[in-house]
């Protein structure tokens, strides 16, 4: 389930610590597992390690309690489209309201046993995966290189993406001998870390823009995704989450 992701572990007892480890190494085969015993150290973590992919967290704890971590996660750029689960022994109605406010992606509320930890991280990877599957809008200057073979790559603007396909606008001249099922590589980078995802494609439809149907100079390219590598899904699901919640910032400054 999580064989190709890091995850940081934060609690401050080294015994709950160990426990959620042993389920993420045993149970999900996690490559790679960082702890912390706060907050405060848990925000060193990961600005030293960037990779990092989850985020399982106690809610209360010294120095810097969980939904004061939960909040700097969701504040920062680079972090915000972490998935963080929130171990609590708080189980009431306005502790719940909290987390979810602050963005949290699911709960585990202790005591816990290793299949419900497990059944809630499944959970949590199939709604991230369900919400991506929807078309999420590109926020405006977001850009897609289009590498077709022999050929110089394109520089293109994105207008949606989904875990399906993307959506793209760029110069007719440029894509003149392209046509459909055409396949390319597109090349992406992740919001504010600008981490390179290369994206392998097919051409399903070439479009006017519906908005300037007369318009010649350019044209809309839509693809589809073909079978990548699970390393190469992971980062699309963040990049659309990423995207997400780009755009969700973007309409409510609007509003």
């Amino acid at each position: 389930m999580l064989e190709k992701d890091i995850v940081l572990v934060v609690d401050d007892s080294a015994t709950a610590r160990n426990a959620i480890i042993n389920v993420l190494r045993d149970r999900l085969y996690c490559k790679e597992i960082h702890e912390a015993a706060d907050g405060k150290e848990a925000l060193r973590m990961l600005k030293q390690h960037p990779e990092i992919d989850w985020i399982f967290c106690d809610w209360e704890m010294p120095v810097m309690a969980g939904d004061e971590l939960l909040a700097a996660v969701r504040k920062d750029p680079q972090t915000a489209h972490l998935p963080f689960i929130m171990i609590t022994s708080k189980g009431d109605r306005d502790s719940l309201v909290t987390a979810v406010q602050l963005g949290v992606t699911s709960f585990v509320i202790k005591p816990f046993t290793a299949k419900k930890l497990v059944e809630k991280v499944f959970l949590a990877r199939g709604r991230m995966e369900r919400r991506n599957a929807e078309r999420i809008k590109a926020s405006r200057g977001q850009k897609a290189q289009l590498k077709f073979a022999n050929k110089q790559p394109v520089d293109s603007d994105m207008i949606d993406i989904s875990l399906s396909g993307l959506l793209t606008m760029c110069n007719h001249e440029e894509v003149r001998d392209i046509t459909i099922f055409d396949r390319m590589e597109v090349k992406v980078y992740m919001p504010h870390t600008e981490e390179e995802i290369l994206l392998p494609c097919q051409v399903i439809r070439l479009e006017a823009d519906p908005a300037h149907p007369s318009r010649v100079e350019e044209i809309r390219i839509a693809t589809r995704f073909m079978p990548m590598e699970g390393t190469v899904r992971t980062q699309l699901v963040d990049y659309i989450e990423a995207t997400r919640r780009i755009a969700n910032r973007e309409e409510k400054a609007v509003s």
